[in-house]
């Protein structure tokens, strides 16, 4: 299966993941700073990091980056 970076939405750790496992690995805690949102690296641009990180982290659930 091919496989891809994802990042922590909280502080920016990327880990590999399997492609369809993100959900997954969204599902486990960031080793760094021990928050859940995960997503495609690939998937997110410096302005878009920006605006998730600038939001208190139980926030940045409701603007989920799909």
């Amino acid at each position: 299966m091919e496989r891809i970076g994802a990042e922590c939405l909280c502080c920016g750790q990327r880990r590999i993941v399997e492609r369809g496992t993100l959900r997954l690995a969204g599902s486990t805690e960031c080793p760094r700073c021990g928050y859940l949102g995960w997503a495609p690296a690939a998937d997110l641009d410096e302005s878009t990091r920006r605006a998730l990180r600038s939001r208190p982290p139980e926030r940045r659930r409701l603007f989920a980056v799909a």
